[in-house]
């Protein structure tokens, strides 16, 4: 939805200034083909004319085509880097290169293939900001978005897709009228160099020798810098109408190494979808077409030049966000109406069978015997007669678990068992309270991340050592691997000593005499026992 907004607003509303050293011309776009154009000599008058037009006409999206003498192009080496360290490099170039202006551009072009593989890197700029800085001024005065400055001869590479070439060495020749005479050279379909060359007025003159020589020449040239190879042959294509490209066409002639081919600037621009004929060789109204078609990304214009036309996206995007926003909310409203609408009508059902079944409850009601009690007391009784049922104890589970760690210790006497059934592990029963300073030789409750129970049997039983000779430590030992026995048995939840033959804890003074032999051990042992299912 953003980009759609975007793009109706830059496609519709759009125009170019196309500019060269001596003429400045303005294009709109149209219905998707250039209409209207306005003329303006590079002077203070053609800017004070030109400032006259911004007031006259509406803030319209700008962009800055140029065709002039003052472009450079280099093309240099920098380590294959990343990040900041690769916009240092660049940087440090453009203030070798171009420290003069602002106006500079930077592509890398890939990696060279021998050596370190250092990155290649083409650098171009306008060289005399003074050309464009008046005009961009005027631009920034009047709040015109300016979308971004391009070249001509760097855009001439959108144009190979016309053009069905069988070498990798290509030389574009055209006219425009406010420039002159362009060529531009191509290798595999990278842009290699151009040269730009004044022409005189047309209609003064026959161009035929004029641009016979400087073929000739930019041939010369391409071959001392050897940007040529002799693996193709050059092919030049000549975009050009009327008689001119007719005469071309007698004043050059194929060889081995260069062939030459003549392109009627109606049938390029049919190709382009623009419905006019031309009279003239000149092709502007090709490129400036072209250009508005699609337009390239910004080349040389700096962040400042292109604020307006940053806050220009900035709106489009909170005015897209905002649709979006809007559109979102009905639908989400509209799908939230629904769902009430039908909660709803499930609401008034559900109150409907509600005074349904209740009616019917009411009639069955009142043909029922009366009854001491209402159906509701009656109801919570049978519950808990069930549940009473359901969880009925016996202390067997209990005395069985007793039994069998005692046929294991003849010498333990039980002599009595306090048991209850309870919800709460640790109930409290009778003299209940731990020992202090029992450590017994493995652990005696069950561990914590056991298992836990939805009943429990909770058990004192109070027990002695039958023909005990007096030795403690003997007697305590039997205890405590008793009481480890029974830890073993099924569904033991927890066990603890809770009273030893004699106590051995810290605090308290150990007492005797060597002439009295006891004869009693007693100690008690709380057992606790889960009961059901663990949970």
């Amino acid at each position: 939805m953003i980009s759609s907004l975007i793009s109706t607003s830059e496609l519709n509303n759009r125009r170019v200034l196309f500019l060269s050293t001596y003429k400045a011309a303005v294009y709109h776009w149209h219905k998707g083909a250039i209409g209207s154009s306005y003329m303006f000599d590079v002077n203070e008058e053609g800017r004070q004319a030109f400032e006259r037009y911004l007031l006259e006409t509406p803030r319209e999206t700008c962009h800055i085509l140029m065709d002039v003498y003052e472009e450079e192009y280099k093309r240099e080496t920098i380590p294959h880097v990343f990040g900041s360290d690769r916009q240092a490099l660049l940087q440090r170039k453009i203030n070798r290169l171009f420290h003069d202006t602002a106006y500079v551009s930077t592509e890398v072009k890939g990696r060279e293939e021998r050596g370190r593989r250092d990155d290649r890197i083409f650098l171009s700029a306008i060289t005399n900001p003074e050309l464009i800085t008046p005009w961009v001024k005027l631009l920034d005065r009047h709040k015109v978005p300016l979308a971004g400055i391009n070249s001509l001869p760097l855009f001439t590479q959108s144009l190979l897709g016309f053009f069905t070439a069988s070498s990798d060495q290509i030389l574009i020749v055209s006219l425009q009228s406010i420039s002159g005479l362009r060529q531009t050279f191509f290798y595999k379909n990278e842009f290699r160099v151009s040269r730009l060359v004044q022409m005189p007025r047309f209609g003064t003159t026959s161009y035929v020798p004029h641009i016979t020589e400087e073929v000739d020449k930019i041939m010369r040239y391409l071959n001392s810098l050897r940007l040529t190879s002799e693996d193709s042959p050059l092919e030049i294509y000549f975009l050009m109408a009327g008689e001119l490209l007719t005469d071309l066409q007698k004043a050059f002639h194929d060889s081995h190494m260069v062939r030459y081919q003549y392109l009627d600037l109606n049938t390029l621009l049919e190709k382009s979808g623009l419905p006019r004929r031309v009279n003239t060789p000149f092709c502007d109204q090709l490129f400036v077409h072209e250009f508005l078609k699609k337009p390239p990304a910004n080349r040389y214009a700096t962040g400042q030049d292109r604020r307006y036309f940053s806050l220009r996206r900035m709106h489009h995007s909170m005015i897209a966000a905002g649709v979006i926003l809007f559109a979102s909310c009905a639908v989400w409203t509209g799908l939230n109406f629904m769902d009430a609408l039908t909660l709803k009508q499930d609401s008034l059902a559900a109150e409907q069978k509600t005074l349904f079944y209740t009616q019917r409850y009411e009639q069955a009601r009142s043909r029922l015997p009366q009854t001491p009690v209402e159906p509701a007391e009656l109801k919570v009784a049978v519950e808990i007669v069930q549940t009473l049922k359901d969880h009925k104890s016996t202390p067997l589970p209990t005395v069985q678990a007793i039994s069998n760690a005692l046929e294991r210790f003849p010498s333990i006497r039980l002599e009595n068992i306090e048991w209850i059934a309870t919800t709460n592990p640790d109930q409290a029963m009778g003299d209940d309270k731990p020992l202090s300073g029992i450590q017994p030789q493995s652990p005696i409750t069950a561990p914590v991340a056991g298992p836990q129970y939805s009943f429990y049997h909770v058990a004192m039983f109070n027990a002695h050592l039958e023909n005990f000779d007096g030795d403690y430590r003997e007697g305590i030992a039997t205890i405590n691997e008793f009481t480890e026995i029974l830890r073993t048995q099924n569904a033991v939840y927890d066990i603890r000593i809770i009273k030893l033959p004699i106590d051995v804890s810290s605090t308290v003074n150990l007492q005797g005499n060597t002439q009295s032999v006891a004869t009693e051990a007693t100690f008690s042992i709380r057992l606790v026992m889960g009961v059901g299912n663990a949970i």
